[in-house]
């Protein structure tokens, strides 16, 4: 997704852009429903790295949905409400980057330094909310993803040496295939005109969603 349009964007139905919509519906869904199983089966058996990475779902399906309706505004008609959906979804990111981070503070640590790390995930999303009322720009919110990413790998290496994470193998395929995701886009990868770069990723992080599930149903809180 970007802020500016060019004219010659794809367009059908008088929506614009309307795999991207596709794609970002499809990723929203996807997110919502691993939201419900995992949430549900974390709050009935008190798991509480399982429900942070719920969390972090939820907040990827409303993102998703948000996008899909900036994609979607022609920003020749409403370039106001596509801006608009735009900061929107920008702002959910930073709650993404918050489901990220605060996993690795119950099954990867305990006492001062779980303290520590849901400290810094929420000082962190202060910073980036900041960051981006000043600058509404993909680039903020990649690199606080990227960082949220490391600490998440991080959390999965020392989980799985120290106490043989069940859940680490997983949530170390889940970063990779992320971070896959962020180079097609980064780099503008494009299939085609009516699939680029944004279509791609969208589809390439429903691989990457469905990696972080399967992490959350073995995750053991420490």
């Amino acid at each position: 997704m970007a802020t500016q349009a060019p004219p010659d964007l794809p367009r059908w139905g008088g929506i614009t852009e309307p795999v991207t919509v596709l794609t970002d519906v499809l990723l929203a869904i996807v997110a919502f429903v691993l939201t419900a199983r995992l949430g549900l089966a974390a709050a009935a058996e008190g798991l509480k790295a399982s429900g942070a990475l719920a969390g972090g779902f939820f907040a990827t399906s409303l993102a998703a949905a948000i996008g899909a309706v900036a994609h979607g505004v022609d920003p020749r008609v409403d370039p106001g409400l596509r801006q608009r959906m735009w900061r929107g979804a920008l702002y959910m990111t930073g709650f993404i980057s918050v489901g990220t981070v605060m996993p690795v503070a119950f099954f990867a640590a305990r006492g001062i330094a779980r303290t520590a790390i849901i400290g810094f995930a929420l000082v962190k999303l202060l910073w980036y909310t900041v960051a981006v009322a000043r600058r509404p720009e993909f680039r903020v919110a990649a690199a606080d993803s990227g960082v949220a990413m490391a600490i998440l790998l991080a959390g999965a290496v020392y989980a799985g040496v120290r106490w043989g994470e069940p859940g680490a193998p997983w949530l170390i395929g889940g970063v990779l295939v992320s971070l896959g995701a962020g180079v097609v886009q980064a780099r503008r990868v494009s299939v085609h005109r009516h699939f680029n770069q944004n279509d791609l990723y969208h589809v390439i992080q429903i691989a990457a969603l469905l990696l972080f599930y399967r992490a959350g149903t073995v995750l053991v809180d420490r």
